[in-house]
C-alpha cells in the first residue's frame, strides 16, 4: 500500500461525524489522509496561513488506517475525539486553535474518564503490537 493516500469512506464519516459534533465543520476547512506509516492512530496539525491559501484548509488530520480500523466504531469515535480535545474555534479572534496536549487531553480524560483514556490506549498499544510482530513474520 502506498504510504499516503485518501481515507475510506468509514473512515472519512467517522472523522466528519466527530467534526460537526464539535461545531468544527462549519468554520474550519479539514483534509483527512491516511498514512499507514505514522505511529499514532491520529495525528492533527494546524496549517500555516500559507498552506491555508495554497491548500484551502485550515488542519490536516492524519490515519493510520489500518490500526484505526482495528478498532470498534466506539474506539474509533473516541480516538477521534481524543486527538481533536484541545482543537477549537476561536470566535473571537476568528482563528482555529490546536491545542496539542502534553500526555493527554484533559477535556477527553474529563468527559469519558480516565478508564475508559487507558482502555483506549490499550487497545491501540496492542493493535500496534501486532501489526508490528505481523510485519517481523513476514520478514518486512
Amino acid at each position: 500500500m502506498a504510504k499516503w493516500g485518501n481515507p475510506s469512506d468509514e473512515t472519512h464519516d467517522i472523522i466528519t461525524e466527530v467534526l460537526v459534533g464539535a461545531n468544527l465543520d462549519t468554520h474550519a476547512r479539514t483534509k483527512i489522509i491516511v498514512n499507514d506509516d505514522q505511529k499514532k492512530v491520529l495525528d492533527i496539525k494546524k496549517e500555516t496561513d500559507a498552506n491555508l491559501f495554497a491548500y484551502g484548509y485550515h488542519m490536516k488530520i492524519t490515519v493510520n488506517e489500518l490500526i484505526f480500523d482495528g478498532l470498534t466504531d466506539e474506539y474509533k469515535l473516541l480516538a477521534t475525539q481524543e486527538v481533536l480535545a484541545g482543537t477549537h474555534w476561536d470566535f473571537e479572534n476568528d482563528k482555529l486553535v490546536v491545542n496539542q496536549p502534553n500526555k493527554i487531553h484533559r477535556a477527553f480524560v474529563d468527559k469519558y474518564g480516565w478508564e475508559k483514556y487507558e482502555s483506549l490506549k490499550e487497545i491501540v498499544d496492542s493493535l500496534y503490537d501486532s501489526q508490528k510482530n505481523e510485519a517481523n513474520l513476514n520478514g518486512e
